[in-house]
Order: structure tokens, then sequence, then C-alpha cells
């Protein structure tokens, strides 16, 4: 049985994406964590935190972006939260997640589409508080009277 190359194509871009899927809920682990220390990470952390999976290729980045858009639908959908925890991802330059973060943003109609920075830095900051107050942990109580069990 013979291939042309784009069935090839086709099963390696298919073998891919099922990777890609398994790293879903390590990667929604991930964030919990930084997002319960009050912390942000760069692509690169993240990447590096999920064992470095993506060859460093040219689409390395591309799949990373992918999985973060994959890891805020599925956090959405299993806890009915509409926070995009990948917020905490960001470029390591700008300081700011990267264009498909907005993008899918836009798509949700969390945020229009805009070039404006100040806009998407307002829209960030409200997101990542919004984690940061879900994520935080639990402190015990100070008040000095025992709990009822």
């Amino acid at each position: 049985m013979t291939h042309d190359d784009s069935t090839l194509d086709d099963a390696a871009s298919n073998d891919a994406a099922s990777k890609d899927a398994a790293l879903i809920e390590p990667g929604l682990q991930v964030l919990k964590r930084y997002a319960s220390q009050g912390a942000t990470l760069s692509y690169d952390d993240l990447h590096r935190e999920l064992g470095s999976p993506f060859e460093p290729d040219s689409d390395a980045l591309e799949r990373i972006g992918r999985l973060c858009d994959d890891i805020t639908a599925y956090h959405s959908r299993t806890t009915g939260l509409h926070l995009m925890i990948t917020v905490l991802v960001r470029d390591g330059d700008t300081g700011l997640p990267g264009d498909g973060f907005f993008a899918l943003a836009d798509r949700l109609g969390r945020l229009t589409a805009t070039d404006a920075i100040a806009a998407k830095r307002t829209f960030v900051d409200q997101q990542e508080r919004r984690v940061f107050m879900v994520f935080r942990p639990t402190k015990d109580s100070t008040s000095g009277f025992a709990r009822n069990h």
C-alpha cells in the first residue's frame, strides 16, 4: 500500500494533535499551581514544566499557543468558570499573553478585538486578578475559636 505525502502529513498532524491533547490536564495543573502562588510564567516556562514535549522547530510556539487555547476551553467546560486561566502564560518580551490569547478572548466574547495595548493590559489585569482570587490558597482561621466538626 502506498501513501502520498499528504496522507503522511495528515497522519503526523493527527499524531501531534493526540499528543498535544494529552497535555491539557497536566498543563492545567501547572497553571493552577502558579495561580495559587500568585505567579505568571512564560511560554518557555510552560514548555519546560510539561517536560519540553515539543521539538524546537517552527511550529512549537504555535502548538503551545493552541494548547493554551485548549486548556482555557477545557477549564471553562469542566468547572463552569469563565476564566481565561491561560492569562498567566506571558510572552517574555511584552509581558502580555500572545495574540492567540486575545483572538480567543474575542471569539469567546470577552474582549472585542483591538490593537490598543492599554485595553489589552486592562483585560489581562482583570483576568489575572480573577484567576488569582479563585486559586489562592485558603487560610486557616486565626480567630482562636475551635471549629465545629
